[in-house]
């Protein structure tokens, strides 16, 4: 990297300069009237119908009054749905744990039989019974970690 008093000087920024005065124009923005509901809409008039209008029209207040019914109606069948469908994922969540649960045992019982598989094939007749508590304690856990995968919490 070359230093030196031969070096370009870098450039710097020049502030832009108007000619005329004059501000460049900007187009307007159009002004947002506040929300006279949280909601969004007037209350006063939905679809350009007034509480008055309704409360002077019988059949228009029987429709409305059928169609909260229906989407109350809705609304609770839509809830039951959401409600089962939320029981069957508990019950998969389950499942997966047991799942887990039933591999580790299986894989912890592993290693006792593979111990006692060594014990009794080793040739020494004085811990022929040892090897045998060692596999019993390796087959409890197969039994443990299968039924766990299988049966448990049923």
């Amino acid at each position: 990297m070359a230093t030196g008093p031969n070096l370009p000087a870098r450039p710097t920024a020049v502030p832009a300069q108007t000619t005329g005065g004059a501000a460049p124009a900007v187009p307007p923005v159009p002004a947002v009237p506040p929300l006279t509901n949280p909601l969004g809409f007037i209350q006063s008039s939905l679809a350009g119908v007034t509480v008055d209008d309704l409360l002077k029209n019988k059949p228009a207040l029987t429709m409305l009054l059928h169609d909260h019914n229906r989407l109350n109606n809705e609304n609770g069948s839509l809830n039951n749905a959401l409600n089962t469908a939320n029981t069957y994922v508990r019950g998969y969540e389950d499942t997966k744990n047991r799942a887990k649960t039933g591999a580790i045992f299986q894989a912890a019982a592993a290693i006792p039989i593979g111990f006692s598989i060594n014990i009794l094939t080793g040739g020494n007749d004085a811990l022929v019974t040892t090897g045998w508590a060692v596999f019993a304690i390796g087959v409890l856990f197969q039994c443990i970690g299968l039924y766990y995968a299988f049966w448990g919490d049923n």
